[in-house]
């Protein structure tokens, strides 16, 4: 009976040191699967950021791509994020873009939430730079390819940008020409829609009204007006011909201000007066160029490539780092004259071949 019982409880014990070994087994391989599992993701993440195109192309999925803009009732941006929409179409791109009005904790939201919505990449035009650093390294830290465009960002791979002296000097040379062959060294007034909401606008601004006075010390700034959108620009322009009768040359910092402050001055003179009126710009949009096409009293603007131009240097910028490629962290904006003189020609090649 000793035997049996001895016996017994052997078996016993054996079973249930089985049982343990097993159970012990299992957890380790648990607990090993979880760390394999890890490991896999990280390096499987480190792939993704190097090779985003390839996983896409290879589940199917399409690169997704949003493009964080303000305030698209200008005309330019609106440009830019419609032709990049088409554009990076043809590349097997999705693209989404947001509007943030001009209110920067709405454009944080709207990035947190392509964040979320798992962007492949992500395009900031920032209302205010500061504010979307933090957001701008939280989606470069999720491995999402982070641009920005004309803000200077820290936070990104590559800027696509201006140089505001340069360009506020090339608007002032512009409308030099058409000046001195209306006034002379005589004194007359002008006007300037300025870009005072963000760093770079200011800039350009400074070089503007400083560079009009180096070349034309008579001259009289008797209007400043902050315009971007083309509504913008027909307002203020209508008031500023109100205020100052006189007044018969007016600079622009925007296509908004070329766009509608050109509406504006053809609404308040009679077609005859065209000609004694000059309205320069900066963006030569289709319909800024159009304007100096026509006749108008717009009578020029510097192009900076044009919007549609701007959009598909962005889409090659960013299908260039999904595929690995190195790109220049500050890639320039290009500069020219759009006058009557080339005004067709400039359309027929930029926008004539849509």
């Amino acid at each position: 009976m000793k035997k049996i019982l001895a016996l017994l409880l052997v078996v016993v014990m054996t079973v249930f040191m089985f049982a343990a070994c097993n159970s012990g087994t299992s957890e380790g391989d648990k607990t090993t699967g979880g760390e394999t599992s890890a490991t896999t993701q990280e390096t499987g993440g480190d792939k993704a950021d190097e090779k985003p195109a390839d996983e896409g192309a290879a589940s199917g999925e399409k690169f997704k791509v949003g493009f964080a803009f303000y305030n698209l009732s200008n005309p330019v941006w609106a440009e830019v994020v419609e032709e990049a929409k088409r554009y990076g179409e043809s590349l097997g791109m999705e693209v989404t873009y947001v509007d943030a009005g001009q209110d920067s904790s709405v454009q944080v939201s709207q990035i947190e939430n392509f964040i979320q919505s798992g962007m492949d990449a992500i395009c900031i035009l920032a209302i205010d730079p500061t504010s979307v650093e933090d957001v701008a390294k939280k989606a470069m830290d999720a491995g999402i390819i982070v641009t920005d465009y004309s803000r200077g960002l820290e936070n990104c791979y590559t800027t696509l940008t201006l140089d505001p002296i340069k360009t506020g000097t090339a608007l002032v040379e512009l409308a030099a020409k058409w000046i001195r062959e209306k006034y002379g060294d005589n004194e007359f007034e002008w006007a300037h829609l300025d870009i005072p909401t963000v760093e770079v606008g200011v800039i350009q601004g400074q070089q503007i009204e400083k560079h009009m006075k180096e070349l034309f010390p008579n001259s009289k700034l008797v209007a400043n007006a902050a315009t971007l959108t083309v509504e913008q620009g027909q307002k203020n322009t209508e008031n500023i011909l109100q205020a100052h009768p006189n007044l018969r040359v007016i600079l622009s910092q925007s296509a908004g201000g070329g766009v509608g402050g050109n509406e504006a001055i053809k609404a308040a003179i009679d077609p005859s007066e065209y000609d004694d009126y000059g309205l320069f710009s900066i963006d030569a949009t289709e319909q800024e160029v159009l304007n100096i096409i026509n006749g108008d009293p717009q009578k020029g603007s510097i192009s900076l490539g044009g919007g549609a131009l701007h959009g598909r240097m962005l889409i090659d910028s960013i299908n260039d780092l999904r595929n690995g490629k190195e790109v220049p962290k500050i890639v320039a904006l290009p500069t020219q004259e759009v006058t009557k003189e080339n005004a067709q020609q400039f359309y027929d090649e930029v926008y004539g071949k849509k």
